[in-house]
């Protein structure tokens, strides 16, 4: 009898860089999902998130760094191997050409798996230890490491094969209690996706203008001119508040960040319970987030199920995440006071809050610009309050 020998294709066997303990499978055709919520809703295992349609959310143990990666492609299941301490399975299909994708737009490897059903089976060593160190610094040994599996299989239901680190057991007792996502109607995106095309097809071409034509006639100081999203929009409409801000030392403009966002929690009736207070800490202090603001599906449950969360901002986390919503825009503050680059995080908190609380009630800017020693006007409107702050 002759016993066909098991292909393996092997997609990466080397270092990936982790942001927030993440890295991710995505799918070109997949749907966008919001957050941890839409991966791990209605699973058993917190490592691997695959209840969205074609994507996988993959958790580590470092927060950040270089860890420890190899992904693998079988044509039948392999055996699992004990030596791992965490092993984790699920199924996957993918929507399109799917890749393994770093946080944050960075590096990325094409899996080439087919349009078919697989298992993916998500071991782990050194969680706990690198959840200690919390950071890698390059060059320094790897402290955790990771085998990411597919092969051919029907869908089942997930399931937590091993777990022996504390920070494994933590991850899968948070998502049991998530409820199932609610996945998009095909019919529905199919149709926003038509429209979309078509509206780009005829867009008018963009027309090409000098960098200073942005800027009012004159370049920005180089610090200012490599911003971008709502950083650089803020620097546009404020330009003397910004460079301000480009001449203080990383650790003033750290502290104004956080000040707007302690600021914002404040109107919205958060910032003194005693699980969001050492958020606002941490980031004045220039500290990683502690959860569940680590992780901003784990922020948006523990606001849609807490006591002591204002109804205004239950009912907005119940409705699930509106990146649009002045409500969302106030919660996310805290996010993008974290940002690693502090001028970014300060003016970009700082645009966050304007869509927050209206551009008629820039109050936030205004006190920033009191603080930096700035000539502001006082005639934008009244200081917003908590009673009149967004839903409530």
């Amino acid at each position: 009898m002759t016993v066909r020998a098991e292909l393996v294709r092997t997609v990466l066997d080397g270092e990936v860089d982790v942001s927030y303990s993440q890295i991710y499978v995505l799918s070109e055709e997949a749907p966008d999902f919001g957050g941890m919520d839409d991966t791990f809703g209605g699973q058993s295992n917190g490592l691997c998130g695959a209840a969205w349609p074609g994507a996988l959310w993959l958790f580590t143990g470092l927060k950040y760094g270089l860890v420890g990666f190899r992904v693998e492609v079988h044509d039948e299941r392999p055996e699992p191997d004990d030596a791992w301490e965490e092993i984790v399975e699920a199924s996957f299909r993918p929507q399109g050409r799917a890749s393994l994708e770093e946080w944050g737009g960075g590096d990325s490897w094409d899996l080439g798996l087919a349009d078919a059903d697989y298992r993916v089976r998500y071991s782990a060593c050194g969680m706990d230890r690198a959840s200690d160190e919390d950071t890698r610094d390059d060059g320094e040994p790897v402290i955790d490491r990771y085998l990411l599996q597919f092969w051919p299989c029907p869908p089942e239901p997930d399931q937590v094969v091993k777990c022996t680190a504390e920070s494994a057991a933590y991850w899968h007792s948070e998502v049991g209690e998530l409820p199932p996502p609610t996945l998009p109607d095909p019919v529905e995106a199919a149709r926003w996706k038509a429209e979309a095309e078509a509206w780009e097809a005829e867009r008018i071409p963009t027309v090409t203008v000098p960098e200073a034509d942005h800027w009012g006639g004159t370049l920005p100081s180089p610090a200012l001119r490599e911003l971008v999203g709502g950083a650089r929009e803020m620097a546009m409409a404020e330009r003397e508040l910004a460079e301000a801000l480009a001449a203080e030392s990383p650790q003033r403009r750290r502290k104004i960040a956080a000040w707007v966002a302690r600021r914002a929690y404040e109107e919205i009736g958060l910032a003194e319970l005693d699980w969001v207070a050492p958020a606002l800490t941490a980031v004045e202090q220039g500290e990683p987030l502690p959860s569940p603001f680590h992780v901003v599906g784990l922020a948006w449950h523990r606001l849609r199920s807490e006591p002591g969360v204002p109804d205004s901002v239950r009912a907005m986390a119940r409705a699930g995440i509106d990146e649009d919503s002045p409500m969302s825009k106030a919660v996310s503050t805290l996010f993008a006071a974290a940002q690693p680059d502090p001028l970014w995080a300060a003016l970009a908190t700082l645009y966050t809050g304007i869509e927050a609380f209206g551009a008629e009630r820039r109050f936030m800017v205004d006190e920033v610009k009191a603080q930096l020693g700035l000539d502001f006007s006082s005639d934008r409107g009244p200081r917003t309050t908590a009673e009149d702050a967004p839903g409530s």
